[in-house]
């Protein structure tokens, strides 16, 4: 039989029988002044055999893996020394404060944990993936690059003097910066929750990469930010024609490279430009990009569009990223914790994210930058 279900009924048979006693008890008091021996006897073995089933289904419980007895207010004013001495006609009165005890039946109810964290808004990370990644071991990468290169190869007649072509070469460093961030979190939590425990792990990385996809559009260069490919040097201006739209702009700026002998991979743009770029119509109406419902895909005139929220609205970056472009990487995102100034005494735990990369864009001419539209 159900543990639960064992406990009502010995409760609730115990319960009539003791009503009864306790009837007759007070009865007798009430008419006599005193109790007769026998009703005072029957009241005791009532009280003593409900402990007795209390006892032995708590202990089945407890061997079943149950949970610890919990009474009722009745049975715990008939299990207090005070109802004892009230039988024993020790005292006039029992008083008994009964304890503020939640007790489950048929119509309470307890909400189920659903398991893990309900995560928060983790953006895309976009522009990263397009840019090669080389692993380093220092704080700083010297790189040697074209500067100029004049191209004077011709046909040449016999014995005539062959023309000389002229080539420069330019060195710059790229910096390894230093992206961190950090968290304070109780002791117990890390403990107690492992799920939140790495949900934090998540975040902070998220934290991390959020910045540097940042750093890689927008730095500018000034020490500890990177110098990122909107920052002055790496990229070539692109001029725009007033009244041209997104994909017009592209088509120009695609054909402007190609012109300097690089094919470009990547178009990035902000979200809100690409979108006004599908909704964009015609005189007749019709959408300029594709209907709704049709596959136009985001890859105008064969280039990869890639949307940042860190792409500022009205401007776009196109540009061969795989061969212009080089992420150096002294240290992957590391997650570290420990205890800093009075931490331990506190019980918390300071948490530490952090990433040690450097941008370099080797070939600027390989990358354009500009407004959309002509103002």
């Amino acid at each position: 039989m159900d543990m639960e279900k064992e406990l009502k009924q010995a409760l609730d048979a115990h319960g009539k029988a003791i009503d009864a006693a306790i009837e007759k008890f007070e009865g007798q008091l009430a008419e006599k002044g005193k109790v007769d021996d026998e009703i005072r006897a029957e009241v005791k073995a009532l009280s003593e055999k409900f402990e007795s089933t209390i006892t032995e289904l708590a202990q089945k419980m407890e061997a079943a893996g149950g949970e610890p007895e919990v009474l009722t207010a009745g049975a715990e004013f008939i299990k207090s020394a005070q109802f004892k001495a009230l039988a024993a006609r020790q005292v006039d009165k029992a008083r008994i404060e009964v304890k503020n005890t939640v007790v489950a039946d048929s119509t309470t109810t307890f909400p189920n944990q659903r398991p893990g964290v309900i995560p928060g808004d983790f953006a895309p990370i976009t522009i990263r993936q397009r840019i090669p990644v080389i692993p380093v071991s220092s704080n700083a990468v010297n790189a040697l690059r074209e500067a100029s290169f004049t191209n004077a190869a011709a046909e040449v007649a016999q014995a005539a003097e062959k023309p000389e072509s002229d080539i420069t070469f330019a060195q710059y460093n790229v910096v390894i910066e230093t992206i961190a961030h950090w968290i304070k979190v109780s002791a117990q939590l890390l403990a107690d929750a492992p799920a939140v425990a790495s949900y934090i792990d998540t975040r902070l990385r998220d934290g991390l990469a959020q910045r540097i996809e940042r750093q890689l559009l927008l730095g500018d260069g000034t020490s500890p930010n990177l110098s990122g490919l909107t920052d002055a040097g790496n990229f070539t201006a692109f001029t725009p024609e007033s009244g041209a739209n997104l994909v017009e702009s592209i088509n120009k700026a695609k054909y402007a490279l190609w012109a300097t002998g690089n094919a470009p991979d990547t178009v990035i743009v902000n979200p809100a430009d690409w979108g006004a770029m599908e909704l964009a119509k015609d005189a007749g109406g019709a959408y300029l990009y594709g209907a709704p419902g049709t596959n136009a895909g985001m890859n105008p005139f064969g280039v990869a569009v890639v949307l940042s929220n860190h792409m500022p609205a009205g401007k776009f970056l196109i540009g061969n990223l795989a061969g212009a472009a080089t992420i150096y990487q002294r240290q992957g995102a590391v997650v570290e914790m420990g205890f800093v100034n009075d931490d331990f005494t506190k019980n918390l735990v300071t948490i530490r994210a952090e990433e040690r990369i450097g941008l370099g864009v080797d070939r600027p001419s390989a990358i354009m930058y500009g407004d959309i539209t002509a103002a």
